[in-house]
C-alpha cells in the first residue's frame, strides 16, 4: 500500500458513514412523527377522561391508560360511552 492510499480511504470511509447516516436519519422520520401523533393522542384521552370524571366510574390510573390505548389504536372508532 503507497503512502498516497491512505488519505483516500479515510475520505472514502468518511462519506460512506456520512451518507449512511443521512439515509438512517430519513427513514426514521415517519416512524417518530407516527409516534409523536400517538402520544399526542393518548395524553388528550387521558386528559379528557380526568376532565370528564363526572360522566365516568371513577378510573384509576389502569384502566384509563388501557382506555387511552384501546381509542388511540383505533379500538373505539364510534363508540358511545356511557
Amino acid at each position: 500500500m503507497s503512502p498516497h492510499k491512505g488519505p483516500n480511504i479515510i475520505k472514502y470511509c468518511v462519506i460512506t458513514s456520512t451518507f449512511s447516516l443521512v439515509l438512517i436519519t430519513f427513514s426514521i422520520l415517519p416512524i417518530s412523527k407516527k409516534a409523536f401523533k400517538w402520544n399526542r393522542c393518548f395524553n388528550n384521552v387521558i386528559e379528557s377522561v380526568r376532565e370528564n370524571g363526572d360522566n365516568f366510574e371513577k378510573f384509576d390510573l389502569i384502566k384509563e391508560k388501557t382506555l387511552a390505548v384501546a381509542i388511540c389504536n383505533g379500538a373505539f372508532l364510534n363508540a358511545i360511552i356511557k
